[in-house]
């Protein structure tokens, strides 16, 4: 029987968040001058552009009120552009630019290869094992 402390999952879960997402906003910064919350509003929109602001805050994980800003500094960055819904003038719909379609191309390759990098040590049944865990994670947030 082992005598060792199981995982102190919360914790190691913050940590990883941290340090992982540190490294890769420095990275993201320096080369094109966005976040990693910034990246994941232009990867949302590039698999479905014309989104409403809540269907994207609601798929990025963010409030509503955290993607106004985000999304101010992409549109000033010219990488998306604001519309006015056709079927309802209060809603305002997101649309990648050229630029931003641009932008996409250049860090999805740089993503698949982290996400590579990350995954490497492990053999397919362990990826599964991550891919499930943090696949329960968030389904399972609220009630946990």
């Amino acid at each position: 029987m082992s005598n060792a402390r199981p995982p102190r999952v919360f914790h190691l879960l913050h940590l990883a968040h941290g340090a992982l997402f540190r490294a890769i906003d420095r990275r993201l910064r320096d080369a094109e001058g966005i976040a990693t919350a910034h990246q994941v509003i232009l990867f949302t929109l590039a698999a479905e552009d014309g989104l409403p602001s809540s269907e994207i805050a609601r798929r990025a994980g963010h409030t509503r009120s955290r993607l106004t800003g985000l999304v101010d500094k992409l549109e000033a960055e010219g990488l998306v552009e604001r519309r006015v819904s056709n079927v309802d003038g209060r809603v305002h719909l997101l649309h990648l630019t050229r630029a931003g379609r641009a932008l996409v191309a250049r860090t999805r390759s740089q993503t698949k290869h982290l996400n590579a990098a990350l995954l490497a040590p492990f053999d397919e049944r362990e990826q599964e094992t991550i891919r499930s865990f943090l696949a329960h994670v968030r389904a399972e947030a609220e009630q946990i």
